[in-house]
């Protein structure tokens, strides 16, 4: 039994080692000076329409 609960527990374990990094990441804020930039590099889209950077994508936002 104990060797069935080891790796759901490992599992578990990593799953929220994922959680907890990644909502600490969302609280971080920007550095200063990288705020803008994409907009600063003009992105103009490629193909790649799934990008987030993507002009389409910006309009959808707005």
């Amino acid at each position: 039994m104990k060797t069935a609960l080891a790796p759901i527990l490992w599992v578990l374990f990593l799953v929220a080692i994922f959680i907890i990094t990644y909502i600490l990441n969302k609280k971080t804020p920007k550095p200063e000076g990288c705020e803008d930039i994409i907009k600063n590099a003009g992105c103009r889209g490629c193909k790649m329409l799934s990008c987030g950077h993507h002009p389409a994508a910006r309009r959808e936002k707005e």
